[in-house]
């Protein structure tokens, strides 16, 4: 299966083999980022947040995401995008699929990102779109980790 890896410290890699996700996400499990409209998903760890001296937050990877269409907030660890289709069964159990071809939106979307987050303005990008993500990596960098509150349910 065909899939890229955004590593905390902002390399994109390819790969073409098997996923080994406890290896590259982590074994607390996967969480699917939702890109809406894209045969994409993106995978980050679980509680990857929880965990920063084990998974830092990962600035080119979120800032990404975000440009995908995903929530703006931080992502820690490892950032995978495969291929998504949510219709591929009747029992939608095998929506992960081969990132589709070319992946060359990604690559251009990431060197424009790290060079954005550098302070420079990538050539094929307004300097509005740079500044927007200058600012969505100052949010990751300092937003504070979301709690989990759990609470008590008393079924009536």
């Amino acid at each position: 299966m065909r899939y890229a890896i955004i590593s905390p410290t902002g390399d994109l890699t390819h790969h073409d083999d098997v996923i080994d996700w406890d290896a590259v996400i982590g074994p607390e499990g996967k969480d699917r980022v939702h890109l809406p409209g894209l045969a994409v998903a993106g995978w980050v760890n679980d509680v990857g947040l929880r965990f920063p001296e084990r998974y830092p937050r990962n600035i080119a990877g979120s800032c990404v995401l975000a440009m995908l269409g995903a929530s703006i907030q931080p992502y820690a660890g490892a950032v995978v995008f495969t291929g998504w289709n949510p219709a591929n069964t009747p029992l939608g159990l095998l929506e992960i699929e081969s990132l589709p071809q070319p992946v060359a939106h990604l690559d251009v979307l990431h060197g424009a990102v790290l060079k954005a987050v550098a302070g420079q303005n990538p050539r094929d990008f307004s300097p509005s779109w740079a500044e927007q993500v200058r600012e969505i990596a100052d949010h990751v960098r300092t937003a504070p980790t979301s709690g989990i509150t759990i609470r008590p349910v008393t079924l009536r």
